[in-house]
């Protein structure tokens, strides 16, 4: 009777050790996929929604937050660059949804000077940045307000084109797609 008792102990030990290494196996991953530091991510609220943001600005304000999005243009100025950004949501690893899905533009200001070339418009991004307030201009005749944030941490993701370069070894004409068969499948050409 007691090494039924023990066992029925140990097959739950077994299990919960199981679910606790799974979760444990599960937050590293989800850790190791960050494009943003470790030491930022750990200064920055992460529950703050841009929606919330763009709603109530000055309640976050001096707060570290993590936004994306796709580059709408750059000014340079004497000492900094303002990037003005379509914010999407982020997706797996942090990297921003399409343009589609954005919920407003926001302003990053950055120090020093990043060149319009490289950080084009289009290009997608994710920042770490400090909030300090909001900014009223216009988008032609109508008045915009942005939440306007300074650049603590910024991660230009490659253009999408320049990740899938590469063609297949062989283009169609001389592809054979049974190359790869197991002979145990059997081949066509006997």
């Amino acid at each position: 009777m007691e090494d039924a008792a023990a066992k029925r102990i140990g097959k739950t030990g077994l299990k919960e050790t199981a679910i606790g290494l799974a979760c444990a196996v599960g937050l590293l991953a989800l850790l190791g996929c960050s494009v943003i530091s470790h030491r930022m991510m750990a200064e920055a609220d992460t529950d703050i929604t841009f929606s919330q943001l763009k709603a109530d600005t000055d309640r976050y304000k001096g707060q570290t937050v993590i936004l994306g999005g796709h580059i709408i243009e750059v000014r340079n100025k004497a000492r900094e660059t303002v990037l003005v950004v379509l914010e999407t949501p982020l997706g797996s690893g942090q990297e921003p949804r399409p343009p589609d899905r954005s919920q407003g533009r926001f302003l990053l200001h950055c120090e020093g000077f990043l060149d319009p070339e490289v950080y084009a418009e289009g290009r997608t991004i994710t920042v770490a940045g400090r909030v300090l307030g909001q900014t009223r201009e216009m988008i032609g005749e109508e008045p915009y307000i942005y939440p306007t944030l300074e650049a603590r941490e910024i991660y230009l993701w490659e253009r999408y084109e320049d990740r899938y370069r590469y063609p297949p070894p062989y283009p169609p004409p001389y592809y054979d797609p049974w190359y790869y068969r197991h002979r145990s499948y059997g081949y066509p050409y006997r």
